[in-house]
């Protein structure tokens, strides 16, 4: 299939992802769905399948997207240069990240997990009361931002690499709806993506396995790992 169209269709894809989320009006609940893998499996697809270490270096900047866009509301920022500003360091941090930075696959996945468990096991904040928010876009214009800014990355991804995979396409609209549990977004977020680190590491040591095979592994090692985490670490209760 012509790369383009596979950029078009995975593209559109994601545009309707967010199109469905933005029918949710729960805070909590957007934190949630905000954090299942859906826009990072879409991208796989668009990637070829691709996984290495490119990705968890992704994940973790997809991570310090959520905190900074929290962290500079909180010092008075506006929602949305927040939002602007945390994007696009994303891509500028990650492009000079991905070419400078020469760290092994297994290296990045042990540094990713102590991160994350520190982070489990010290994070002890109370956080916000999921609250219903108020629509601030219509869901036909985050599908129409969200379908372009998916094309232009994907069309980048010879230079991004592994954090188009990661980028928060979903992000930029969760971060919005959900300014007044910003700390709840990223410490759900946060939490879960120990699942989203599982996911990668199967469809990565699955190695020359049918794609769509390695998918479907890695969705299982995420909703078992989710599941067992969400029963330790309760962050947005």
């Amino acid at each position: 299939m012509n790369d383009i169209l596979v950029n078009i269709i995975s593209a559109v894809s994601i545009g309707l992802i967010i199109f469905v989320m933005a029918q949710l009006k729960s805070g909590y609940l957007k934190a949630i769905i905000y954090s299942l893998p859906i826009p990072i499996t879409v991208a796989l697809f668009s990637t070829g399948g691709v996984v290495n270490e490119t990705n968890i270096i992704g994940l973790f900047l997809l991570v310090l997207f959520l905190w900074s866009v929290s962290y500079l509301v909180k010092r008075g920022v506006t929602i949305y240069v927040a939002d602007v500003v945390s994007a696009v360091l994303y891509v500028i941090v990650g492009y000079f990240a991905v070419t400078y930075i020469e760290i092994s696959f297994a290296a990045s996945l042990l540094v990713y997990a102590i991160a994350w468990l520190l982070f489990a096991v010290l994070y002890k904040h109370k956080v916000q009361k999921s609250v219903v928010t108020k629509k601030k876009l219509q869901p036909i214009t985050k599908f129409s931002v969200v379908t372009i800014m998916a094309f232009i990355l994907f069309s980048l991804k010879g230079y991004l690499a592994g954090i188009v995979v990661t980028f928060p396409f979903s992000g930029v609209f969760a971060v919005v709806e959900s300014k007044g549990t910003l700390r709840t977004l990223a410490a759900t977020f946060t939490r879960n993506s120990i699942g989203i680190l599982a996911m990668l590491a199967t469809i990565f040591y699955l190695g020359d396995t049918n794609l769509v095979i390695k998918i479907a592994a890695g969705w299982a090692s995420y909703l078992i790992v989710i599941t067992i985490v969400s029963r330790i670490f309760k962050y947005a209760h």
